[in-house]
This record gives structure tokens, sequence and C-alpha cells, in this order.
């Protein structure tokens, strides 16, 4: 056997037989799917809750939008629609925000905002009228208005507004409710006067928990009302009618100044023109002040304005109802109107125990001779201010001295003028709301346009019992 010398190299070892691939079992399969499974629903939760959340606020978004734009167009709409109105029924009234370029301080719109505050969100009401509800409304800067909300119910509405501001903006006098301004708020409208403190005159008469008015303050009060409707027959152009007198259109202030209000239903007087509907278009007024001849003709004069000024200076004598049971406060007394020895019987029993009895025949003779069927046999209210005037104390004899011996004229301060009209000293001059600037609490001078001593010529024939002139 033979020998191989030297070191034969070692055979190579051989390779590892790669291990073979083990499937992997169902087990294992089942245990890697939740997780993937779940990774997978919750990426396509988050893409569903996105598009909801996006295509919501898409949503949202295009309300509001459509919300503003039907907003807007109702505004442009009601904007345009009111215009409409004013120019169809006020061809010459103004445009109502050119009443803020005025040259008074004390006109001025106000914002709904503040109104709205001011009124402790309307719940301040102090009256209610046929256009309307009153607001008592205190202001930031310490001022005190009393807020006439306008009716919502239909054109009419928008036409008392238009009707009231024209003619409120224009007419300045002592005893006529003073407008302070205006607001406008979408469809509703407001009116700001200056507030009277002591109410109304139907309130002092009618409601148990006012206190009785004196007689003194009576005959100031119907003195005032007749200074009002004689600046308005006589001093305002063109003339007005008021339409509708009565007690609750008669308001008081702290000294009880009498002012008269609400001209919803203001007229100018046949022959004028205040771009106003015409006079004979329909009845209105209130049952028991409503001139009888102006219900059957439908033709409106001043003279209807004197029958409703009789009404009420009789309903000032007696503090009773102007209608009950269907019977007008005219026709129940009559009897006692026509009576001298039963004058007293007229009374408010409130003061039975105060009253002056010429004025009380002076006043009872008013009413007669205002509440005539006929409007021709009518005083003027020229003619009831005279009467009143001569029927009482005079204010001071050195002043009645002073306007029989010259002419009286009228200073700065507007009271006019007295030119060649003597006071007859049988017949002392009355202290009124035109000479209370000499013996009365309130300052005021009295209106520039009224002239209540001129006697208007040409008068009516006065009826049976009246005090002659």
């Amino acid at each position: 056997m033979m020998l191989v010398s030297g070191s034969s190299p070692s055979p190579p070892a051989p390779k590892a037989s790669p291990s073979p691939l083990v499937a992997a079992t169902p087990n294992q399969l089942v245990l890697g799917a939740p997780s993937n499974q779940k990774h997978h629903e919750h990426h396509l939760m988050s893409i569903l809750g996105i598009g909801i959340a996006v295509t919501v606020a898409a949503i949202m978004m295009l309300i509001v939008l459509v919300v503003l734009i039907c907003k807007k167009s109702r505004e442009l709409e009601d904007s345009e629609s009111m215009n409409k109105n004013s120019s169809k029924h006020f061809p010459i009234c103004r445009p109502v925000h050119k009443f803020q370029e005025g040259t008074s301080s004390m006109f001025r719109k106000y914002s709904y905002k503040e109104t709205k505050r001011g009124t402790y969100d309307f719940s301040t009401v102090i009256g209610r009228g046929g256009f309307g509800t009153v607001y008592k409304a205190q202001y930031t800067d310490g001022s005190m208005i009393a807020v006439k909300k306008m009716n919502r119910v239909s054109e009419q509405g928008e036409d008392e507004f238009c009707r009231e501001i024209e003619l409120l903006a224009r007419l300045h006098h002592r005893h006529l409710v003073s407008l302070r301004g205006f607001c406008i708020k979408k469809r509703e409208r407001f009116l700001m006067y200056e507030y009277m403190s002591n109410g109304s005159l139907k309130d002092h008469l009618h409601s148990p928990r006012k206190t009785p008015l004196s007689w003194e303050t009576r005959i100031q009060i119907a003195i005032d009302v007749a200074n009002a409707l004689e600046y308005l027959h006589f001093y305002c152009d063109p003339p007005l009618c008021h339409r509708d007198i009565k007690s609750s259109n008669i308001l008081l202030d702290e000294n009880f100044v009498a002012k008269v209000a609400d001209f919803g239903l203001a007229h100018a007087s046949k022959g004028g023109s205040i771009c106003l509907e015409p006079a004979n278009t329909d009845i209105r007024g209130t049952p028991g002040y409503m001139d009888p001849e102006y219900v059957v003709t439908q033709e409106l004069t001043d003279k209807s304005d004197v029958y409703s000024y009789g009404v009420l200076l009789l309903e000032m004598l007696t503090a009773r109802r102007v209608v009950q049971d269907g019977v007008s406060l005219v026709e129940s007394t009559q009897i006692l109107l026509a009576s001298e020895s039963r004058l007293t019987e007229l009374l408010d029993p409130h003061i039975k125990d105060s009253f002056d009895l010429d004025q009380l025949q002076t006043v009872v003779s008013i009413v007669r001779w205002c509440t005539q069927r006929e409007g021709r046999a009518r005083p003027s209210m020229k003619q009831v201010l005279q009467l009143l005037y001569e029927s009482s104390d005079p204010m001071q004899s050195g002043f009645i001295q002073a306007v029989e011996d010259e002419d009286y004229e009228g200073g700065s301060d507007g009271r006019g003028r007295l030119s060649g009209v003597k006071i007859p000293r049988s017949g002392p001059l009355f202290h009124s709301g035109d000479g209370r600037y000499l013996a009365s609490s309130s300052s005021t001078s009295r209106s520039y346009c009224s002239r209540s001593f001129l006697l208007e010529t040409g008068s009516p024939r006065s009826p049976q019992n009246i005090l002659s002139l």
C-alpha cells in the first residue's frame, strides 16, 4: 500500500441545505388580521367624519347666505314700498331722513336699540290709542320721552306716520304737544313726544285714583285747549282741523298746563292743501264727540272741532262719560242745560262747593252755543276765548289799565300784539294759557301765532241765552 507523502487537502464541508420554508399556520393568520382591519376602519371613519363636517359647514354657510339675501331683499322691498306709499299719498312730504337736517336740535332720529332700552323692552305702557300704544322712555342723557308705537296694520299705519310727522314737524305752539323725534325699525314706526307727567285729562276726570281737578284748573285747561284750536283754525297755513278733540287727547304737564295731542286724524280745512287725502273720504272720529252735521254731510270744517270742544267742556263740568248706555252726554243733559235754575245739577260733585256761578253760566252758554246742530250756528274759537276772558276775574288791574290806555306791543319773548283792542272795564280779563305768564306757575310765554283777543268779524248769530259780546 502506497503512502502518499504530504498532506492532502481535506474535502470541502458539505453546504448546509437551506431550511425549508415553514408555512404560517391558520392561527397565526388570524392573530395578524385584526390590527390591519382596525387601522383600515379607523382611516375610513376619519375620512367619513371629515366629509360630513365639511358638508354640514357648507350647508350652514349656504343657509346663512340665503337668510341674509332674503333679509336684505325684504328690507329693500319695504323701503321701496314705503317710498311708493309716501310718494303716492304725500307728494310734497319731505323724506324722513331729511328731518335730521332741521335747525331744531330738539328733533332727531332715535335708534331702535336705545328706544327698546329706554322703554325696558316696551314694558312701560302709559296709554293706548286708535293708532298705537304709548310708552314712557328714559334715555341715557336723562331725557324723558313719550314713545308712540304706530300699529303695524297696513298702508294706513304708514300713512298716519307720514301725516303726523309732516304736521307736527312744522306746528309750534305752547298748547300743542311737541314732537321730539322718530324711529323706524323695519315695518315698525315710532314717534317721540315730550313727556307729559300728569297724563291725560280723561284720567283726571274719570279715574278714582286721581285727585279731582279744581274749578280754576278746569277753566284754565278749557282756555289752553281753545288757544290750541284757535291756532290750528286761524294761524296755520293752510288752516287745520284736528277732528279728534277729546279728553284722552288733552295731556297735562307738571303744572297742569294742557296740550293737545294726537294729530293722526288732522286734516286741512276746506280750501286748503297739505298732502292729505280729501277731507270727505270717510267718517272718522270718536263717538260722543263727533259733529252730527259732519256725520251726515261728510264735510269737515273748523266748526266740527268747535262741536267737539263743546262736548269736552260739558265733560269737564260734569265728569261724566260722553256716551253712557248708548246715549250721548249732550242729549242726556239737554234739560239741565236749558234750565238756568238747574245748572248746578250739572256739576261734578267734587266741585259743587268751589265753583264760580258767573263762570258756570258762561261755560254752560258756550256749551249750548258750540253744540248747535248746524255748524253755521256755532261760534268760532276766537269768540269762545273772548267769552271766557270776559267771564273771569282780572289778572292784574295795572295790566288791564295799560291795555286800555295804549296798544300792547309784544317784545322779543313772542307774546304777540294787542293792536287797537280795548278791554271793557265791565268785562274783566281771564288768565289763560295766553296770559299765564303773569299769574301762573308756568313761565312759558304765549305762542307768537296766537292772537286770542281779536274777534272774528261776521260771526254767526248767537243762540238765545248766550252772553252778549
